[in-house]
């Protein structure tokens, strides 16, 4: 590291956490990542150029979409390789410091992070979607009401003509309804659970749920069922993870 870098800091592990964690792993830039340890916690760093880094010069990058998403698969890729070998509280992306000596104050300043490291002990994230297709979901509630999807006649077009505002609330009901119903099953199963943003219009449920290491067959079972259960609906799961707890890290995360 020298005076034109500064330290890149992904996330905070305990400081017990073997360096060899991250042996291998390339962080911004494809540089080495290192351990900075202090008082019972380590922050996972690796050395960035300050011509990039630097106050002014992020603020410009973040508006570089590509640049941004190179970073951004950096900072996850370092926090991945934790998974499932230690216990991982992330940053959020651009925590950046000037040396070690500031990081450590930094760690010093935050006796909160051990604490979250220790709620998080053992556990990991993972991430369910719920997408529906809702001309799949309007095809059946037509053939329920009597309407075949093929038949040509004007008596057939009037009435789905007629129907079309209230097929389009039933498909709304339903996509509230099977949502409350899916985050319910997934988070019975799951020590916390959180919903976040739909990223689509199709996308009823966007669940993260936080899950015992070696306890995950249970909500990949709920998931299975929930998807035998509603598939006739138009609607399919996909399951992701584990990941590192991105949703439970709450305001420790902020760096």
């Amino acid at each position: 590291m020298t005076a034109a870098d500064a330290l890149y800091v992904y996330g905070v592990v305990r400081s017990d956490t073997p360096a060899d964690v991250f042996a291998g792993v390339e962080g911004m830039d494809d540089g080495p990542v290192r351990l900075v340890g202090a008082d019972g916690v380590a922050a996972i760093a690796s050395s960035v150029p300050l011509a990039e880094f630097d106050t002014d010069a992020l603020e410009l990058n973040l508006k570089d979409g590509a640049w941004l998403e190179q970073k951004v698969q950096a900072h996850n890729r370092v926090l991945a390789a934790a998974v499932r070998k230690a216990t991982v509280l992330p940053l959020r992306f651009g925590a950046i410091y000037h040396g070690e000596d500031h990081v450590r104050t930094m760690l010093g300043e935050r006796p909160e992070l051990e604490a979250q490291l220790a709620r998080l002990d053992g556990l990991l994230e993972f991430g369910v979607k719920g997408l529906l297709d809702p001309e799949a979901l309007r095809t059946r509630l037509e053939e329920s009401r009597g309407v075949e999807a093929d038949e040509g006649s004007g008596r057939a077009y009037m009435l789905r003509k007629g129907l079309a505002r209230e097929l389009d609330e039933e498909v709304r009901a339903f996509a509230a309804t099977c949502a409350e119903a899916s985050h319910e099953r997934l988070a019975a199963v799951a020590v916390d659970a959180r919903v976040n943003r739909a990223q689509s219009p199709e996308m009823l449920l966007n669940g993260a749920y936080l899950v015992e290491a070696g306890c995950d067959d249970e909500l990949r079972r709920a998931v299975e069922e929930l998807d035998k259960q509603f598939r006739s609906d138009g609607v399919a799961y996909e399951l992701t993870g584990p990941w590192p707890p991105y949703n439970f890290a709450g305001e420790e995360s902020e760096g």
